[in-house]
């Protein structure tokens, strides 16, 4: 969707506001701000009455407008498009109609009325709005798999240049009759070449005068830095992360410049309020920004996102691990692997293990991570086919709650819980009823550093860790040495990844510039950093999940990532 639009008719309030009811004129404003926001519930309500008809003032269509708006990005297409449809027919002058006619066509490609869409966008005339109605249209035309349909659009709108490239897209990877060779051949000599794909496979071209070739790339670092609170002489902080994950990032822009890459960092001061976030995007020095990290926060990290898909930008979330805020923004990443992935790869993992035993137990423990790492584990191994026979929480007295038995016998066993004392008592549980198979776990499940080997004598355990490092690895050494000899103190894991993140990245930018996602398509990454590495090949979180064994007193990966 054109999110660009909240920021383009919230600033000229006052021009449209003569005449009006100074009430009138004060719910308008609050609605839009609460648009603006992200609370469209909220937005909904408070516009609700100004649409009512008696209203015919400048700013009623506004209000029908954001009402719409609102609505839309709720889901609620059928709503949204009725009350668009209503300020078409009140007010058929006012002279941001393309802007309706956008949301239209957004509503009507959701909806699969591709026709009903193409003829939205063919009424645009405004060039700014064209431009972006172009950009909608390739999104979910060429997500379009069906051939017939294709060639049916392309037959109602002949004139079409992104139905008939895409059509000649799908004929050559997918046909070889010789009809639909010759309508390729026809439409090519006609529109000319295929067209790159559109955003679900590169990234947008950035907008206004930013651009990528100009030898030097700004970095925007939105976290939780507190600088009203901060005191030199606070040693331990809440927000201790922020701190550290900027120290590696600055060590990464140090190797960068070896390496002939310029990266300027700038940092913000981005906490749990949304206005933060608000305050950074309207300065204007935030414009010139190349790619963002953080914030984290979720209301601030939806603006961000919003923010990074309408300026055709790249956003990473350094520490979320659900995939909401990815799930309607192609140019938002995760620099951690999502709960879904985590549990995914650990099935995937476990049911590689030689046993024939399509049997498992799940335990975890009391916090929203653990069920919802327990209740993805599960439905991955029950669309494969295999049976939870024991699904429970850690808290329960498992030696007399569990029903896993010698003769009730598991596969294998999963732990996820932030307890470390509850992958023990899981193990010790298992024990006393005799049972030998493999147990998955999550790190925090455990106390990783202090656990005694001879602990898991005789046992097969893997354990989820998203924060493996590997410290036989020299780059691991060498960054441990410089970063002691520079901040006097060991490098914490946020560090770490505060380093990989704006390497990786930095890399990435330098090398493919406004073609990002293709660089993020290629190939997976996992030298030369301190961490697992990078995976983002088809997918917006990253897919490295590092899952470890306990081999001669020292964890080592066990899938070979």
């Amino acid at each position: 969707m054109r999110k660009s639009l909240l920021l383009i008719y919230l600033l000229p309030l006052v021009v449209y506001s003569q005449g009006v009811d100074p009430t009138y004129e004060r719910e308008y404003k609050r609605g839009a701000a609460l648009c603006k926001a992200g609370d469209f519930a909220g937005a909904i309500t408070v516009l609700t009455p100004l649409t009512a008809r008696k209203y015919t003032h400048s700013l009623a269509p506004f209000a029908h407008y954001y009402w719409s708006l609102a609505a839309l990005k709720t889901n609620r297409l059928s709503e949204s498009r009725q009350m668009l449809m209503q300020l078409r027919e009140r007010f058929p002058d006012w002279k941001k109609m393309d802007d309706v006619r956008y949301l239209l066509a957004d509503i009507a490609f959701q909806e699969k009325q591709f026709g009903e869409a193409l003829d939205y966008t063919e009424e645009i005339s405004n060039v700014s709005v064209k431009k972006e109605s172009e950009t909608l249209k390739r999104f979910y035309v060429y997500k379009l798999q069906d051939m017939a349909y294709l060639k049916s659009l392309n037959r109602q709108h002949p004139s079409d240049k992104t139905v008939a490239l895409a059509l000649i897209d799908m004929i050559q990877r997918t046909s070889n009759e010789k009809s639909d060779l010759e309508l390729s051949d026809q439409l090519t000599n006609r529109f000319g070449a295929v067209a790159a794909k559109p955003s679900t496979a590169v990234s947008p071209v950035r907008q206004g005068n930013g651009n990528l070739r100009k030898g030097y790339y700004n970095v925007a670092v939105a976290l939780p830095f507190r600088l009203q609170e901060f005191s030199p002489n606070q040693r331990v902080r809440t927000n201790q992360f922020a701190y550290d994950m900027y120290e590696g990032m600055k060590m990464a822009k140090t190797k960068l410049q070896q390496e002939g890459i310029v990266v300027n960092l700038f940092t913000y001061d981005v906490g749990n309020d949304p206005e933060d976030m608000l305050n950074v995007v309207n300065n204007a020095n935030f414009t010139q920004t190349d790619f963002l990290i953080g914030p984290v926060y979720n209301e601030p990290a939806k603006l961000a996102a919003d923010y990074a898909e309408s300026n055709g930008i790249f956003y990473v979330h350094p520490t979320s691990l659900a995939t909401d805020i990815i799930a309607n923004h192609p140019n938002t990443l995760l620099l951690q692997p999502s709960f879904e992935r985590q549990a995914q790869q650990g099935f995937d993992f476990m049911r590689s293990l030689p046993s024939a035993n399509r049997k498992l137990a799940i335990y975890y423990g009391a916090t929203r991570r653990d069920s919802t790492l327990a209740a993805s584990y599960r439905n991955k191994a029950n669309e494969a086919g295999y049976q939870t026979i024991d699904f429970r929480k850690t808290r329960e007295k498992l030696d007399s709650a569990a029903t896993v038995t010698e003769y009730n016998k598991p596969g294998h066993v999963v732990v996820f819980s932030s307890t470390e004392s509850d992958g023990m008592k899981v193990l010790n549980m298992l024990t006393k009823r005799r049972l030998t198979v493999p147990i998955l776990a999550s790190s925090s499940a455990f106390n990783m550093q202090n656990i005694v080997p001879s602990a898991l004598a005789g046992r097969e355990v893997y354990i989820i860790d998203t924060e493996f490092v590997d410290t036989s690895k020299q780059q691991v050494r060498d960054f441990q040495t410089n970063y002691l000899t520079k901040r006097n103190t060991i490098p914490s894991i946020y560090s770490m990844q505060g380093y990989d993140a704006l390497l990786f990245f930095g890399r990435l930018l330098h090398k493919y510039r406004e073609q990002l996602r293709s660089g993020l398509d290629t190939r997976i990454y996992n030298d030369d950093y301190l961490l697992s590495g990078f995976n983002y090949r088809s997918s917006n979180d990253n897919q490295m999940v590092p899952i470890v064994k306990m081999d001669d007193m020292r964890w080592v990966l066990a899938n070979g990532q």
